[in-house]
């Protein structure tokens, strides 16, 4: 209901239709696991709950666009489960622009994810470090909205969408 969702699936799989928000695989499925409130909150049990249904659903890529400084056990566990039974699990690293990334990108079997600008710099809100594994585009990206309506949004999400899209391309090679 917040539209995150939205424009994260647009990014990865959009096809400009009524939107000009053209994706990176428009020949893909996404299963969509709505965990954010219209706050963009969720509580971290709400995203355990959405792995475990995406292992239940045989998913081959897992897009977590979104994350928390706060460690939990139990949702290391449910991101072990997942790459257990071989799924690729994609993360947006954060953007308080410092070197603490968020979980679940700072699990070592996470592919953690910053954002650039358009000059392929490391934008100043993406979280880094040693621990992010690829960057991609993350400023003033084309979305779509809830409606159809085209958005340009910054952050790490839509860098960790770009990263699902063309892993979405790799898998579908093999």
């Amino acid at each position: 209901t917040c539209g995150h969702g939205t424009s994260v699936a647009s990014i990865i799989a959009g096809k400009g239709i009524e939107s000009h928000a053209s994706g990176i695989n428009g020949n893909i499925e996404i299963y969509s696991a709505r965990v954010l409130d219209q706050k963009k909150q969720a509580p971290i049990s709400r995203v355990i709950e959405a792995i475990y249904w995406a292992i239940e659903k045989d998913v081959n890529i897992i897009n977590i666009s979104f994350g928390t400084q706060q460690y939990s056990e139990a949702l290391k566990t449910a991101i072990d489960a997942a790459t257990d039974d071989g799924i690729l699990v994609i993360a947006s690293t954060g953007n308080y622009g410092n070197s603490s990334i968020d979980y679940p990108a700072a699990f070592e079997n996470v592919l953690a994810v910053g954002a650039t600008n358009a000059a392929g710099k490391i934008s100043d809100f993406s979280a880094g470090g040693e621990k992010v594994d690829l960057v991609a585009p993350g400023e003033a990206i084309a979305a779509q909205g809830n409606f159809g309506e085209k958005l340009i949004l910054s952050g790490t999400s839509l860098a960790a969408s770009h990263v699902t899209g063309v892993a979405a391309c790799l898998w579908s090679k093999d």
